[in-house]
């Protein structure tokens, strides 16, 4: 992969999205997403070709996509094109024109290769996956089983809204069919589905609305399968007229979200998961994940964008490696997603430096809650915001960080309590500085959260430390001793 910027023009069935990457990593980052509903698919179904109107719209901005990417000095641009070019008669013609105009090469995708890519996207963004992805299109699904980081059978069906909605057929009956026809979705009944395509990703900001939840993110949003089950019954009957009543609900959408619902319940009476789970990953991401060295595949979601993104913001020399060592001791028996959210905070914990000191906690708190960072689930991002208002207040008002105190529970407001607490603990310890916190170490016993100190540094302790030490135990709900060798 070459360094730099990456980019991906998506021409999809329904639309024609680019996108830039700051790199290709294992935690890609837009910089820049557009795209424009040209609807290629529509009519493809009678015609069997693409789309008139929405081929001349597509041109246009292909080739202005193109040129944006030029000017923004772009280290590689890949085309991809769907299922509405690789099964128009005149899908063949439409790239030729597009090299034409861009001098590119267009990639069109098969159906089993857009479902990989889409399972891949999936795996890059969702650590320890286990059940369906669905990818839905304008003009297909595509169906893939994943299991941890394993992709498993896989299948396209022609069953995308914008096709059905021209098609002349029965939409129920046509869904119904498709999805009755592949039988290896019985072998993951009773686990998690993952959405992935915008027509879902319109009904998962539905169901936010709908049940007042706090956190607009849509990536990793999970909602009990009957839940979802219950919401898409009802969207699939309803009329256009009264979509347009419902509040979250995208114009854009309207005429294509009650087919889009419809999909949405077959495939949950057919795999009865436990939960869904939308994924804001899909192809894309997929296709720049299949191409990274095994080593940065490897890396987990949160932690590589934590590295990547943590060292633009730090300002002290201290290596969160330092930090998350000399924490360690105090931290046992915490679950594997503490030690990944630990270490993530580490890398992240001087985010709010540069903010007014009244107010880095709030905006260190809001920063994070909202970072556009795969790997963790809204309950982990939830304790990892809290962890940052704990770094930089000892009194935290409850009104402040209520998005997260709604999201995380009890226990995971604890953790990011002791966390917070203790990252404070460090900064004002070492002063931002490499080498100061090895000499000195934390250890926790039943009744007590302990700094043992070597005698010669008694004097590099102050008053503040004593508080913040004090801070760390009552999180811990322990008393605190400075320890002298």
């Amino acid at each position: 992969m070459q360094t730099g910027r990456v980019a991906i023009i998506d021409i999809g069935s329904n639309s024609i999205r680019l996108v830039v990457y700051e790199r290709a990593n294992r935690s890609p980052l837009p910089v820049f997403n557009e795209k424009v509903l040209c609807g290629l698919a529509r009519e493809l179904d009678i015609t069997g070709r693409l789309y008139a109107p929405g081929v001349e719209m597509a041109l246009n901005n292909i080739e202005r996509f193109a040129a944006l990417t030029r000017n923004m000095q772009v280290a590689r641009l890949d085309l991809l094109a769907t299922a509405a070019v690789r099964d128009a008669a005149d899908g063949a013609d439409f790239v030729q024109r597009v090299e034409a105009l861009t001098g590119l090469k267009t990639r069109i995708i098969s159906g089993e290769e857009e479902a990989r890519l889409s399972g891949l996207g999936v795996l890059c963004g969702i650590p320890g996956v286990d059940g369906v992805m669905g990818d839905l299109g304008g003009g297909s699904l595509e169906l893939v089983g994943l299991s941890g980081a394993a992709l498993g059978p896989s299948t396209t069906l022609p069953i995308g809204p914008l096709r059905l909605l021209t098609a002349g057929r029965d939409p129920k009956r046509a869904v119904e069919q498709a999805i009755a026809e592949v039988e290896w979705l019985e072998r993951y009944r009773g686990r998690t589905f993952y959405p992935v395509g915008g027509a879902w990703r319109a009904f998962a900001r539905l169901h936010m609305e709908k049940t007042g939840y706090p956190l607009h993110i849509i990536h990793q949003y999970a909602i009990p399968a009957d839940q979802g089950r219950e919401l898409a019954h009802i969207i699939a009957g309803q009329s256009l007229k009264s979509l347009e009543k419902m509040v979250g609900v995208s114009r854009r959408r309207l005429e294509s979200l009650p087919l889009a619902a419809l999909a949405l319940e077959r495939l949950l009476v057919a795999l009865k998961p436990r939960q869904i789970v939308f994924s804001a990953f899909g192809l894309r991401e997929g296709f720049y994940f299949s191409q990274l060295p095994e080593d940065e595949r490897a890396r987990h979601p949160l932690i590589a964008f934590a590295e990547d993104e943590g060292a633009h913001w730090r300002r002290f020399t201290l290596s969160p490696v330092e930090i998350f060592d000399w924490l360690t001791p105090i931290f046992a028996g915490e679950s594997p997603s503490e030690r990944i959210l630990r270490l993530a905070a580490c890398h992240l914990s001087d985010i709010g430096w540069d903010d007014h000191p009244d107010y880095r906690a709030v905006m260190a708190y809001e920063r994070v809650l909202q970072l556009p960072a795969p790997g963790m689930n809204h309950r982990e991002r939830a304790t990892l915001a809290l962890v940052m208002a704990w770094r930089y207040e000892s009194n935290i008002r409850d009104r402040t960080v209520a998005t997260a105190l709604a999201v995380a529970d009890s226990e995971a407001q604890s953790f990011a309590r002791r966390l917070g607490t203790a990252l404070r603990l460090a900064y004002n310890l070492s002063g931002g500085a490499p080498g100061l916190l090895p000499q000195t170490w934390l250890r926790r016993s039943e009744k007590l959260v302990e700094l043992v100190v070597p005698a010669a540094l008694r004097n590099h302790l102050g008053d503040v430390t004593g508080r913040r030490l004090a801070a760390v135990a009552a999180a811990f709900d322990l008393r605190h001793d400075v320890v002298f060798t």
